[in-house]
């Protein structure tokens, strides 16, 4: 394999995705996948070859601060309601790409959801306390996003994103005889539509790549509307190391030559999620909605037969929500896939 051809292999991996779904305190981000563009939560304008397909599954960990229950408690009796304490969120995903044309991509994303020592503020009779939920895990909603290529010269790519959230998720989790409240259930119940554009310019050695998503969400389960979200990002991928190996054997007294090539590249990230309050019943929720930005690290790997792994870690550099909820400490990712 000549070097040219793996970095065409490179850029035709899937591109890496970003926050599909609701507000990070009480869902995670469900990474898409990963792939050429070296990046995991910003979206590249890169698009996959025609009829390319990449398969691949991703673990993402949000860790929380934790609210005491004299925080939750001293909340509610200042009248403050919709309280809750996550410790954390672990999603997992599986996530497929499909090349319709060079310029073209469709991406698909099936999450499950696993929300950690989940405790309620609640009043019963003029008593205040806080009743634990355990952990909460269920099927989400799937999504896929529509990726279009409008400009591509002289190293810089600009694409379109439309895409929508169908409800699949579970929505009727229940916690005894208690149906738990919306933005608790792994799915919401409601159809969402994605908006957006994604830049990415490229060098010799390094790409830049930011983008811009809306997502507008419907009416869902009970009557709730989950705040609206717009994710901001910013990237910066560097090619660390690419290999071409050609390995000399025999097979049957002919000498053959089989080439073994790799690539290692590292990326640096920051991305920001806004998040409108959520509604219930038409009364909105003061404790949701949300600005935090991320400072984001990690590495990738890809070979040449198709293979790629990626892992990354993110820290809050900016973070305001609203109310009472829980603060963010870190954020994990790590995803393996393959591309046909």
């Amino acid at each position: 394999m000549q070097k040219k051809q793996l970095n065409k292999f490179n850029m035709a991996c899937l591109l890496a995705f970003t926050t599909l779904t609701q507000a990070w305190a009480c869902n995670g981000s469900h990474v898409l996948g990963v792939g050429g563009s070296g990046t995991v939560y910003t979206i590249s304008a890169n698009t996959m070859q025609k009829g390319s397909f990449y398969i691949g599954v991703n673990a993402e960990r949000i860790s929380n601060k934790l609210l005491s229950d004299k925080t939750i408690i001293d909340a509610m009796k200042r009248g403050v309601t919709h309280i809750h304490g996550i410790e954390a969120i672990n999603s997992y995903s599986l996530a497929s790409s499909y090349g319709i044309t060079d310029t073209l991509t469709l991406n698909m994303q099936l999450p499950y959801t696993s929300r950690i020592n989940v405790r309620a503020g609640e009043e019963n009779g003029g008593i205040y306390e806080v009743h634990p939920h355990g952990d909460i895990k269920g099927l989400s909603d799937i999504s896929a996003i529509l990726q279009y290529k409008v400009y591509d010269e002289e190293g810089v790519k600009i694409a379109l994103l439309a895409g929508v959230k169908a409800p699949t998720g579970q929505s009727d989790v229940r916690d005894g005889d208690e149906v738990l409240e919306a933005d608790l259930q792994p799915g919401t119940g409601s159809w969402d539509i994605f908006a957006g554009a994604a830049v990415t310019k490229d060098f010799e050695d390094f790409s830049l790549h930011s983008n811009l998503l809306y997502k507008y969400n419907t009416t869902g389960v009970d009557a709730s509307q989950l705040g609206d979200i717009l994710t901001y990002n910013i990237a910066l991928s560097y090619k660390l190391i690419e290999h071409i190996h050609e390995d000399v054997f025999v097979l049957r007294g002919l000498e053959e030559e089989e080439d073994l090539g790799y690539s290692v590249g590292v990326f640096l990230e920051l991305n920001g999620e806004k998040a409108e309050r959520d509604r219930f019943s038409g009364v909105v929720a003061e404790n949701t909605g949300h600005n935090v930005v991320f400072a984001t690290a990690g590495a990738q790997a890809s070979t040449e037969d198709g293979y790629s792994l990626f892992f990354a870690i993110s820290k809050p550099i900016y973070q305001n929500f609203n109310g009472v909820q829980n603060d963010i400490s870190y954020k994990s990712s790590i995803g393996i896939g393959k591309s046909f």
